[in-house]
């Protein structure tokens, strides 16, 4: 197995880097694993995927390698299940989107897959540009009347001067080979007053760092991912931005999901046992593991200096 040489997101030294897991989801290779830096905190795959293989990963494989950790509920095989199994995710996330959807935006969302979030946004007045690498959902976006693109250098080669008053991306950074300049060239494409808003998993997820489900931990770590991000170590990395930031707690999945986690040893229980605890019980749970910060979601909030 290799061992890095340093941290990639921080730079500390090989001293401070220990292993995390080898459990790597989809991954082939045997010397793929995770590491933890102990001075930033993030956990990071090393040796990551290759350019090539990435790009191939994304433009052919993503919508079956998602199939195969969600199942036929997740959607993944066809856009219009797609859009149907995440309405209540797109519920959730407007709960905290609301505050920012000022009337008439110019609004990017980076990874915007079928679209769902997209849509109604749209019908509400703002305009609505999408980027998303798998053909598949890129063209039945299009084919929904909104502008998409393959990548963001796509649209930048189309539409130079093209500039945003939101940026969304949901589950994307932690994709990103270089997280730090990533968001920096969004940050190049808002208006003033702007901002990116954004989620990612929590390396302090409940079921890894609170019940410590093995069949959990060898389903969570996936090859798709660079990174795992935690509260400090997200703090470390939009400390490095000339922006305000904040960072939000999330938590998507339910008490139901967790309970099928532990019995089962496996996804797809978000709702199961509902009827019988009562939404009450499901939702505190929810915000004890926000209030906690064993959560599976963090928000980040950035905006230019000055601009927030």
């Amino acid at each position: 197995m290799s061992l890095p040489e340093k941290c990639p997101l921080c730079s500390a030294g090989r001293e401070s880097q220990s292993v995390v897991t080898r459990h790597v989801y989809g991954g082939t290779a045997a010397s793929h694993a995770f590491f933890h830096c102990e001075e930033c905190d993030v956990r990071y795959q090393f040796p990551g995927l290759t350019a090539d293989e990435e790009a191939r990963f994304y433009a052919a494989e993503f919508e079956g390698f998602m199939a195969s950790r969600s199942g036929e509920a997740g959607g993944w095989q066809k856009a219009e299940q797609h859009l149907v199994a995440n309405e209540p995710t797109r519920q959730r996330r407007m709960k905290y989107l609301a505050p920012y959807l000022k009337d008439g935006l110019d609004l990017l969302e980076i990874g915007c897959s079928s679209g769902f979030m997209l849509y109604p946004l749209a019908e509400s007045g703002h305009r609505c540009t999408g980027i998303e690498p798998s053909g598949v959902f890129s063209e039945f976006v299009r084919g929904r009347g909104l502008c998409a693109y393959q990548s963001l250098e796509d649209l930048q080669h189309a539409a130079p001067h093209s500039k945003f008053d939101l940026i969304l991306h949901f589950f994307v950074l932690e994709h990103i080979a270089n997280p730090a300049e990533f968001l920096k060239a969004q940050l190049d494409m808002l208006k003033p007053g702007g901002r990116i808003i954004f989620e990612v998993p929590n390396a302090a997820d409940p079921l890894y760092s609170v019940y410590d489900i093995p069949a959990f931990e060898r389903f969570y770590w996936s090859v798709a991912h660079p990174w795992y991000f935690s509260e400090p170590s997200l703090h470390f990395l939009l400390g490095q931005l000339a922006a305000e930031y904040e960072v939000l707690r999330d938590q998507r999945y339910d008490l139901s999901n967790h309970m099928i986690w532990a019995r089962d040893g496996r996804p797809g229980g978000m709702g199961r046992f509902t009827s019988k605890l009562g939404i009450e019980v499901e939702e505190s749970y929810k915000q004890s593991l926000i209030r906690s910060g064993t959560c599976d979601t963090l928000i980040g909030v950035v905006s230019k200096k000055g601009e927030v």
